[in-house]
């Protein structure tokens, strides 16, 4: 894409000027013919390196933010509903059963929330997880723990645990663990054999794995994951079924159940995802305030951003907004292509 430089500063005040940034959808770059790409000379002679890196960092940045902005009135609407089959639920509780009435009504706002959980995407891509955990970038996941495995309990020998993750191909997923090894140490062990099964590993606050895995995986992992240990961590011999429990509940409100005996549970259900609401909406609030002060140190009005502003905050945005190595390698090339003096830079920017 080009970007005049009249374009690129009346974009950068502009944005000085308003306290949210609002975002405009990516044109298509597909669709461009091979005879209309710019000319990277041509390039070179409008747009300097800062400043075609600055408006780069600005657009995903807003993008970002735009997505932030979908995720939160999508858990917002959620919770209205929510808040509604709750009283339903109650009033059902006190009279002793649910009434067809109530069932029905229920049935309903399950299926709208089920709805609004799939409409919450932007630029076609899901920006909630069956969690109701914001999705900053990548695919939804659903985090969990495997039951038993205490990286905070020491082992005295050397152990090699074998996952069978049931996916066909090479099922059996050996993780050697040393002696007394740290949770840290564990970590990178697990991370090492599960991520290129598309498993994600971290530590939580307590120093407790936690893995990941997409929507298609869970479902699998959930039921089929077996594991073989050698008598200290997991039993040795056979495969045995390993259970996992979801680090938060999962939204599956089209399974909660009206009968007599599992209104509490439907309940209970519906007051953690209101809990976990409040959580992602306080996530995605912190989330959006760190972008826009990056915006603002970004989008500052001088004539020019010096070379070490633009790294640290091109560095603090590639932490928040993970992208592919397509951006850095452009950039390295245009910086090549635009010699342009800074005398230059300011000459430009002052027209």
């Amino acid at each position: 894409m080009v970007y005049q430089v009249n374009d690129l500063r009346s974009a950068a005040a502009g944005a000085s000027r308003q306290q949210q940034v609002i975002a405009r959808p990516a044109t298509k770059t597909a669709a461009v013919p091979d005879n209309k790409q710019p000319d990277p000379l041509r390039l070179s002679q409008t747009l300097t390196p800062e400043h075609t890196r600055q408006h780069s960092l600005i657009q995903r940045a807003q993008h970002k933010v735009a997505a932030s902005r979908v995720a939160e009135s999508s858990l917002n609407d959620i919770g209205q509903n929510l808040a509604q089959l709750g009283k339903r639920v109650e009033f059902a509780m006190r009279a002793g059963s649910a009434s067809p009435k109530i069932t029905a009504d229920i049935e309903q706002l399950a299926s709208r929330m089920e709805q609004r959980l799939q409409q919450a995407t932007y630029k076609d891509q899901p920006v909630l997880s069956r969690q109701l955990k914001p999705v900053f970038h990548g695919e939804p996941r659903t985090s969990f723990q495997i039951k038993g495995l205490d990286t905070k309990r020491s082992s005295p020998r050397d152990e090699t645990v074998i996952f069978n993750l049931a996916k066909g191909g090479a099922n059996a997923v050996p993780v050697k663990l040393a002696a007394n090894a740290t949770p840290e140490q564990q970590a990178m062990q697990f991370r090492q054999a599960l991520n290129e099964h598309g498993i994600g590993v971290s530590l939580n606050k307590q120093r407790q794995l936690v893995f990941s895995a997409n929507e298609a995986d869970w479902q699998h992992l959930s039921q089929k994951m077996r594991v073989v240990g050698q008598g200290d961590r997991f039993p040795a011999g056979q495969p045995n079924r390993v259970k996992l429990e979801t680090t938060e509940a999962r939204f599956e409100p089209q399974t909660w159940q009206t009968d007599k005996d599992q209104l509490r549970q439907t309940l209970v259900q519906t007051q953690q995802m209101m809990k976990q609401i409040k959580s992602s909406i306080q996530e995605l609030r912190t989330h959006n305030q760190d972008v826009m002060q990056r915006i603002d140190t970004i989008n500052q009005r001088n004539r020019y951003l010096s070379d070490k502003v633009l790294d640290s905050a091109e560095a603090d945005l590639s932490r928040i907004l993970p992208s592919g190595d397509n951006f850095s390698s452009a950039f390295q090339n245009l910086k090549v292509q635009a010699n342009v003096h800074r005398q230059t830079v300011v000459s430009l920017l002052s027209r």
